[in-house]
């Protein structure tokens, strides 16, 4: 389908995005981008078409739950494209505040007529002016009834004029899924295992607009440094921990010198939680399995101050490309690029590596604020076959690592599978291998993204 079928609008683009993304395995993010780049929005424009695309994909399941009940159909018989271009339009009236509900309608509207029938244009028309009449005020509190209240940002609901989500005293789990748009069975699992606040706090964070976290490249900058030179920039910026600053994620990343020029790369605070825990030394000789985009390879050679060698060890050599191009930028001039396959590592490699770092493909599931569609991917059965691909690649991480040495074992999931479970099982099945340490990271602890590392290390014998 090309993108135009939509129209030209940022709404259009917004819809395409969506309808792509839940209909493909493509990643949002890279969807948008290519469309942005070729649109000639301005920023106003570009920064609408990203609120509704990121928006509505991760209040999918929310806007369905209500849209259901505004429908003269069941959803699984609207046309897709139709459906995209209803959630578009009921984000809007849901969840912004500056944009009129005749100019969301309006434009919903006339997007359906490119997109179906003219009996469509009436439907389209006619749901979200029901949903609109339906809200009866955005207010700051919640009121006395939980069912009529959903939560549409820190401090804000919409409040309507009946009961539109499950009982929260009867069914806690359901009340969650649809007020937070969190895919059911996600939640049932997440409230068994850390309980009904920290489930709330998951389930907010989320949903949260994620700011662009930004590690700094102590190479080249400090952490005030680089607030300092953001704002020079223009750019909105503030410190988050002692390495990272965070930022509007609006605006092309193009435009930002900061990164151009090295002194940050995107990366965040769990995710570079990693390579410190594996506290690479002076001279040491480190392999980074999985590597691409090389945001950690190059924060080994960091922390090493430039004196450990690194090879970067990725499968796709695509993406080796910009593993090269983020040891350039960022002066990593000790990390070497290496095409192969991870799995792989025995017959790669003798067991000459001082330490491994292995950050496995992984559910997502601690970063579901930034990677807007992973919720709607996943299920049960795909993390238990992401277990036996992360296992596989444990094992073969460690083959490469000398007696004596450490490995860090790291995800940006929440799921036991892929954590602790992975690394228990690896660890009876070699008795060369102890756990040191290992820790859980959430997105409500770091106000930025969650997940899991372990440090692990090899007798000397």
């Amino acid at each position: 389908m090309k993108s135009y079928h939509f129209g030209r609008s940022p709404r259009a683009i917004a819809a395409f995005v969506c309808h792509i993304a839940n209909g493909t395995s493509q990643r949002a993010k890279d969807l948008l981008e290519h469309e942005l780049e070729r649109s000639g929005f301005d920023r106003r424009d570009r920064d609408l078409a990203t609120e509704l695309a990121y928006g509505t994909l991760r209040q999918r399941g929310t806007l369905d739950h209500l849209l259901a009940q505004f429908s003269s159909l069941p959803l699984k018989r609207i046309q897709p494209q139709v459906l995209e271009v209803l959630r578009i339009g009921a984000y809007q009236l849901l969840f912004l505040d500056k944009v009129p509900a005749p100019a969301a309608v309006s434009e919903a509207v006339e997007m359906a007529k490119r997109v179906s029938s003219r009996g469509a244009v009436g439907f389209v028309n006619a749901c979200l002016r029901a949903l609109h009449r339906a809200i009866v005020a955005k207010e700051s509190q919640a009121g006395d009834d939980p069912r009529r209240a959903l939560p549409v940002g820190d401090d804000a609901w919409c409040v309507f004029d009946r009961p539109v989500l499950p009982d929260p005293r009867r069914a806690l789990a359901a009340w969650l899924a649809a007020a937070h748009s969190h895919p059911l069975w996600l939640v049932r699992r997440w409230l068994g295992r850390f309980g009904e606040a920290a489930t709330r706090r998951l389930c907010e964070m989320g949903n949260r607009h994620a700011g662009l976290a930004l590690r700094v490249n102590r190479l080249r900058a400090t952490r005030d440094g680089l607030v300092a030179e953001l704002v020079k920039g223009g750019r909105w910026a503030k410190p988050l921990g002692a390495d990272h600053v965070v930022i509007d994620p609006a605006g092309s990343l193009a435009d930002l010198a900061a990164l151009r020029d090295g002194l940050c790369t995107v990366q965040g605070v769990a995710a570079s939680a990693a390579p410190a825990l594996l506290a690479p030394q002076p001279g040491e000789l480190l392999l980074d399995v999985c590597s691409a985009p090389g945001s950690k390879a190059c924060q080994l050679a960091e922390l090493a101050r430039g004196e450990a060698r690194v090879v970067a060890l990725d499968v796709s050599p695509k993406r080796l490309r910009q593993v090269a191009a983020n040891i350039q930028r960022l002066g990593a001039r000790t990390v070497w690029p290496v095409a192969g396959d991870g799995a792989a590592c025995e017959r790669l490699f003798r067991a000459a590596f001082d330490a491994a770092l292995v950050d496995v493909p992984c559910s997502n599931t601690g970063v579901l604020a930034r990677r807007v569609e992973s919720r709607w991917r996943l299920s049960a059965e795909t993390i238990a076959g992401l277990a036996e691909l992360q296992g596989r690649l444990l094992a073969s991480a460690a083959a490469a690592v000398r007696p004596g040495g450490r490995l860090v074992y790291s995800t940006c999931s929440l799921e036991q599978e892929e954590n602790e479970q992975a690394v228990e099982s690896f660890c009876r099945e070699q008795a060369a291998w102890r756990l040191a340490e290992a820790r859980y990271i959430l997105p409500h602890e770091t106000g930025d993204d969650g997940g899991y590392v372990a440090l692990l290390r090899r007798t000397a014998e």
